[in-house]
Parts: structure tokens; C-alpha cells; sequence
């Protein structure tokens, strides 16, 4: 029996489609052989961020790569909660404002539509924070449910990926209570696990972290029920997390705001958290994993790699955080690692002449 998946219709995206200057396609003949496409990747930004800042953030690394590559982002789909950003293309956006099966459907789709409508094919799917772990869930679900034989893509590229969820219900730890949806479980999930490893919960650290870099969702009432951090996780009100709309030192407080994120409580409400100790599907392809040090979700990221062949696994850590690197000896082990996979995948590491 197959398994159960939310049908979303196809999103009413704000998908950003460039417009790559393309020569025409050359007809195929024994004197004019058809030109080879060059290299093309599918960026996807993290949470409260979009497609040119992602851009910004990864010219040093592009700087080290051949320069005939076609570089396309996807903008979520979203606007962020309490985003401080102008509206229009510089707004922050997410790809989904909470990780059940419907909106990582949803994601899904926003993506494939993408692809469709572009026509052109992806050799390396990259992703930073929420969209490395959509990237993830993508390549996870290509095995799972259609268990091709080759992907779409090529290679994986994950900076501080957290951990990846499915869209469909027999996948993975049943996380409801992680979400506060507590109650009768429903029969559809009721032989998926709830014991979800420690380690993927909310720490300390992961609090303090949030506190400073995120911004809290109100209900009506104003009262704290959920708040959504950088990467789409929502956490219930008992992580100890920032609950004062003055904030405090270190924190940029909170304000009330019509933008809210209601977590259906009923029984079509999902969340299902990928994790390899409950997951027998593994990302096929290549993979570059690069976390910082200092992450305070590295750990998650690391679950991820264990999701991959790990023949086929190439791992940067630098000295940073949630980041992605720019500069020094940072920025040169984490092109290392992609050209390491990028050689594993089997794509040009030079310009062709």
C-alpha cells in the first residue's frame, strides 16, 4: 500500500525565474554538433532569508568555481514573520513556516514547479539551513518513493543543513509532541516511532541561539504559544525560549503582529522527522555536508550525513556558526570539499575552452 501524502495543488508561488542569457540551441549535424550546457545549480536559501542574499553570501565560493556555471535561486514562498526587511524581492522568506507533511509537500511542489517550468535540468542542488534540509528531503523521497536509479541531480551541497522532514506519513519519528499536538494519536501514524532522539531537541545553547536570532509568533491573545526559529522548527513555549515582547539583553525582543503561524492542532496536522536510525531510504548521489564549529545545529546536520552513502560523503567544518564562510583558510577547506564531490559526481572542475 502506498504511502499516504498530502495532494497540494500547485503553489501560486513567488518563484524567482531568471532569465540566463542562453544561446540558441544549435541543431545537431555532423559539422555542427549540438554545444554542451554548462554546469547548473538550484540554491536554496535558509529561513528569514531569499535568493539574493544567498547569492551575496556564496560569491566567494562561486569566485573559486568555473565561471561558465548557471547559478539559479528559488524565494520561498513565504514572508517571515516579523520580517524588518522592505517588501518586494530583498523581503525574507522561508519555504515553509512549520515542518509538517503538508507545507514540506507544499515545498516539494514550489520546487518541482520551479524545475518544470524552467526545463533546463540541475546537475547540483544546493541548500543552506531550511533549504539544504528540503534539498535533503527532496533526494530522500526520490529514493523512497519513485526508488530510481539515478536523480535528477548530480550532487548535493548541504551548509548547516538541519534535520530533514517528509510529506508523507509513513516516514520516519511521528514528531507531533515535539510540536505540542499531544492527544490520541491518529491511526495513520500509529506504528511510526515518537522517541525522538534527545540530541535532535532544542538545547540551551540552541535556546540562547534563537533568542538573538529569531523573532516569536503570537496568537491573537498575544500570548506565546509557538515560536518559529531560523531554519522553520517550531518549538513549544516550555524550551525556555524568549517570551517577553520587551525582550532582554542580548535578545531584540518581540512585537506583536498580524503575520501569525496557527499550528492546526487537529488530526491532519503532521509532523514526520526524517532520521536514519527509523529511515531505511539514503541520498544516492554524492554529498558535501559543511557545518561550523559553533553551530548550534550541527548535530542535526551530522544525522543528515548518516542519511547519505557514506562512500560518496565529503564533510567541511570551519570555525564559524550558522554561516556560510567567506574568507581564509574557512573558505578554503569548504571549496576543497565541494570540488572533492563535485570530482565524485563526475562534473567539470574547469570552464571548457
Amino acid at each position: 500500500m502506498p504511502d499516504t501524502a498530502f495532494s497540494s495543488p500547485l503553489p501560486s508561488p513567488n518563484i524567482s525565474i531568471p532569465s540566463p542569457n542562453l544561446s540558441p540551441a544549435t541543431k545537431s549535424s555532423d559539422e555542427h554538433p549540438p554545444t554542451p550546457r554548462p554546469v547548473r545549480v538550484l540554491c536554496l536559501h535558509g529561513y528569514s532569508s531569499n535568493g539574493i542574499l544567498l547569492e551575496k553570501h556564496l560569491q566567494p565560493i562561486r569566485s573559486r568555481l568555473p565561471q561558465s556555471w548557471e547559478w539559479h535561486y528559488i524565494d520561498g514562498d513565504y514572508p517571515v514573520p516579523l520580517s524588518t526587511s522592505p517588501p518586494g524581492e530583498h523581503s525574507c522568506r522561508s519555504y515553509y513556516p512549520t515542518p509538517d507533511a503538508h507545507h514540506i509537500d507544499e515545498a516539494h511542489c514550489q520546487v518541482h514547479l520551479y524545475t518544470l517550468l524552467n526545463g533546463l535540468g540541475y546537475d547540483i542542488i544546493l541548500g543552506f539551513g531550511q533549504g539544504a534540509a528540503l534539498a535533503a528531503s527532496i533526494l530522500l523521497h526520490e529514493q523512497r518513493d519513485w526508488q530510481i536509479g539515478e536523480s535528477e541531480f548530480k550532487l548535493g551541497v548541504f551548509f548547516s543543513s538541519t534535520i530533514p522532514y517528509a510529506k508523507c506519513l509513513q516516514a520516519g519519528y511521528n514528531a507531533r509532541h515535539v510540536f505540542g499536538i499531544e492527544g490520541e494519536t491518529p491511526e495513520v501514524v500509529k506504528d511510526r516511532p515518537t522517541d525522538v532522539p534527545g540530541e535532535m531537541l532544542p538545547t540551551e545553547e540552541q535556546n540562547r541561539f534563537q533568542c538573538q536570532e529569531h523573532e516569536t509568533v503570537w496568537e491573537e491573545d498575544f500570548n506565546v504559544v509557538k515560536r518559529v526559529d531560523k531554519d522553520g522548527v517550531v518549538w513549544r513555549a516550555e524550551t525556555r525560549l524568549c517570551m517577553s515582547l520587551e525582550g532582554h539583553e542580548g535578545c531584540r525582543g518581540a512585537r506583536k503582529t498580524d503575520k501569525t503561524v496557527v499550528v492546526d492542532k487537529g488530526e491532519r496536522t503532521f509532523y514526520q522527522m526524517f532520521h536514519p536510525d527509523v529511515e531505511e531510504a539514503r541520498i544516492q548521489i554524492p554529498t558535501v555536508h559543511i557545518h561550523g564549529r559553533n553551530d548550534p545545529w550541527r548535530v542535526q546536520g551530522r544525522a543528515l550525513m548518516r542519511m547519505c552513502d557514506e562512500d560518496k560523503v565529503q564533510y567541511a567544518i570551519h570555525e564559524g556558526g550558522h554561516e556560510i564562510p567567506g574568507w581564509g583558510e574557512d573558505l578554503d577547506d569548504v571549496v576543497e570539499a565541494i570540488r572533492e564531490g563535485l570530482k565524485e559526481a563526475g562534473i567539470p572542475l574547469e570552464d571548457d575552452e
